[in-house]
């Protein structure tokens, strides 16, 4: 079934060097902008690493990444080399979908940005082995990270942490 969610993001501040994990829908780059006005934001993907430097990152970002991963350990293993990008005292931002195995999710997705703008996007997760709600990621999280913040809506989890 597709539904609409609407994702509040008016309040969100992003500060520093930013790595964004993952498809953003052009998100994470609008919320940067809005507040910084000039940015830089470097994405990780797996096969271009070369600029992406170790303990350099004040901030991560994943926005509905971590649900198209099917298994807690690459989900893991993801998490763990992400940190070590990030500062000691940096920041992850997680917002993802809340899924259970064999659900397909197909919604569409309106972020409203601290701009007031609205960016609206098609997410698609028809994955039947993935997983994702806001308990699992909190537990992947514990090993390096301090949860600051966390949110739940109807369909969507937030999680904001701090790398110790």
């Amino acid at each position: 079934m597709s539904k609409t969610l609407i994702l509040n993001l008016r309040d969100t501040k992003l500060e520093g060097n930013i790595i964004d994990v993952g498809e953003s829908f052009g998100v994470i780059y609008n919320i940067s902008k809005d507040i910084f006005g000039e940015i830089a934001v470097d994405y990780a993907a797996s096969d271009n690493k070369t600029n992406i430097i170790e303990n350099d990152y004040d901030t991560c970002t994943m926005f509905f990444y971590l649900s198209s991963l099917w298994s807690s350990f690459s989900k893991a293993k993801l998490l763990e080399e992400i940190t070590k990008y990030l500062k000691v005292g940096g920041k992850i931002y997680i917002w993802d979908i809340n899924k259970e195995p064999k659900q397909i999710v197909n919604n569409k997705i309106m972020a409203v940005l601290p701009s007031g703008k609205i960016k609206e996007f098609n997410f698609k997760n028809l994955n039947p082995l993935s997983k994702s709600s806001l308990e699992l990621n909190e537990r992947l999280l514990q090993k390096y990270y301090k949860i600051e913040e966390r949110k739940l809506w109807e369909d969507i989890h937030f999680i904001k942490a701090v790398k110790i």
